[in-house]
């Protein structure tokens, strides 16, 4: 009882979303995320069936936007990436919780890409454009731990962050504790992004023309008093970012101004934008006679623009702030516009050049950039997420090197996760999308693979004559040597050629995609393959 109240006791208690048991673990809400992901995704299985439903690529973008923020909520919380203790044999952290989600997925995959159920696991999450279930929980934890450490010091949880950030305890790990452990980003400096943002009544004008010549057309008739070109640049690994200023007839440029904002590990290319913008009206401020003059600064990123009309919570934001005040200033007329990039006009040539020299370290001296260049900039947390997330595709492709599906694999197609594939298995029908991907995955119903799992009694083709000999109904007997589909074979190579009958020239082109389904399709030995 508490102040006269009697509270209860209960084996869970739900709160913001999360349950939480009696002993302070997390083993419920990782049942209750499981069940609800397995009940959403019953109901995803009833749109397709191998042959007909949905599209592939729907059911892809359906699993992605809808599955996956169910079966991840609070996972930074609930959910602690398997590691390897040093010294240990065995992993720890939710193993237990990883298999059980693992076979959800593996549900999910299936109706994607319309397998037949015995599919390898590897195969499906390639094939379906989804990460393995442990990698995918990984990067959801790995972002939701970059985004708690950009929160400002005015958040309540900033104040326990910076705290798990500067004493590590050594047991008795807390959720927050094990994520900076395992992803060690103890000592990065990250960005800081406020949830709100001051709207404020911008002084300068934008401007973006309709099309790519519309713009080219507008720089050619402008007639402000200085031009200032900017631009950003990833080159070699770094981001760099410049600006150069053209006086109203003088044909050569009469200043620029470069910067080196570092690795690209810790910067991205939108940055090297906004930095660019940064330049630009510090150039103009530093120009003699721009005061009261009319200004036109152009940029090739319309999404930089868009930014500093009104800076948003995003990665950048401080960068977007300070162009947005050093732009508000009331020094001259600004004018921001948009010029279509690597379109031969002189001036934004001229400033890809020289962003790609900043990035190359070749930078103006640190006394002559603005304040916030002259420091070291924090990391970008878009950087760090596309850091991580190129981590895991080179372990997703170290994993499937190890495949025993790999090598009959790489005769078919050397380019894994199969994104060419996928983009041409878009242009299909459901019935053709899958149907190829069985004949590419070997699990398709004849009767050496229906044999392998005790559903045929012989492995043998059953369409041969006696006097052909017993044939192993192979996929390669199948489609290229059973001489009960002769004909349809012979109408199949005036569509395709002989010379591309084989499977790899086939999955190649969408066009032989195509008329090799409606070959399976009128040999008529599956009743659900469709046309």
């Amino acid at each position: 009882m508490i102040e006269g109240k009697i509270i209860q006791e209960v084996s869970t208690f739900k709160y913001l979303g999360v349950r939480i048991d009696s002993k302070l673990g997390w083993s419920e809400q990782a049942q209750a995320s499981n069940a609800s992901a397995a009940r959403w995704i019953m109901q995803f299985k009833r749109l397709t069936r191998p042959s007909t439903g949905v599209s592939p690529k729907l059911m892809r973008q359906l699993y992605l936007s809808v599955a996956i923020p169910k079966l991840t909520y609070g996972a930074d919380i609930w959910y602690t990436p398997p590691y390897k203790p040093t010294g240990a044999t065995n992993n720890s952290g939710s193993v237990g919780v990883l298999k059980t989600l693992q076979k959800t997925q593996r549900l999910a995959t299936i109706s994607i890409v319309g397998a037949l159920r015995s599919t390898p696991s590897d195969l499906l999450d390639a094939h379906a454009g989804v990460l393995p279930m442990e990698l995918l929980l990984r990067k959801s934890c790995h972002r939701a731990l970059v985004r708690l450490l950009t929160l400002p010091r005015s958040h309540p949880l900033h104040k326990i962050i910076q705290k798990a950030r500067s004493f590590p305890p050594s047991k008795h790990l807390s959720p927050i504790d094990q994520l900076l452990k395992i992803f060690r980003l103890h000592r990065k400096t990250i960005e800081t992004i406020a949830p709100l943002t001051e709207i404020c009544r911008n002084r300068f004008a934008t401007e973006v023309p309709s099309s790519r010549k519309e713009s080219i057309v507008s720089e050619a008739g402008d007639a402000a008093d200085f031009k200032i070109f900017s631009d950003g640049s990833g080159h070699d690994g770094h981001i760099g970012a410049a600006a150069v200023i053209y006086k109203k007839g003088v044909r050569r440029p009469i200043g620029n101004i470069k910067a080196h904002l570092g690795p690209s590990t810790k910067h991205t290319t939108y940055e090297g934008e906004v930095v660019g913008g940064i330049l630009a009206v510090w150039l103009a401020r530093n120009t003699p006679g721009t005061v009261a003059k009319h200004i036109s600064l152009y940029t090739d990123n319309q999404s930089f623009i868009a930014a500093i009309k009104n800076p948003k919570p995003a990665p950048g934001q401080y960068l977007t702030q300070e162009m947005q005040r050093l732009a508000n200033a009331p020094l001259f007329n600004l004018k921001i516009k948009w010029i279509s990039g690597h379109s031969k006009v002189v001036g934004n040539e001229e400033a890809d050049k020289l962003a790609k020299e900043a990035a190359e370290g070749k930078a103006s001296r640190r006394l002559d950039l603005p304040p916030l260049l002259q420091k070291e900039l924090p990391i970008s947390a878009s950087a760090i997420k596309q850091e991580q997330h190129a981590k895991l595709m080179r372990r997703w492709r170290r994993e499937w090197t190890v495949s025993p599906r790999r090598r009959r694999m790489e005769k078919l197609d050397m380019s894994f996760p199969f994104n060419d594939f996928r983009r041409r298995q878009y242009k299909l029908t459901r019935g053709q999308a899958s149907t190829l991907f069985q004949i590419r995955s070997g699990h398709f119903p004849l009767n050496v693979y229906l044999h392998r799992i005790n559903r045929s009694e012989t492995k043998f083709c059953q369409q041969c004559e006696p006097e052909d000999g017993a044939q192993e109904e192979t996929v390669d007997h199948f489609l290229f040597k059973c001489e009960a589909h002769a004909v349809c074979r012979r109408n199949l190579v005036r569509a395709i050629g002989r010379r591309h009958l084989n499977l790899p020239d086939i999955m190649a082109n969408p066009k032989y995609m195509k008329a090799f389904t409606l070959y399976i399709a009128k040999t008529k030995r599956f009743a659900t393959v469709v046309n």
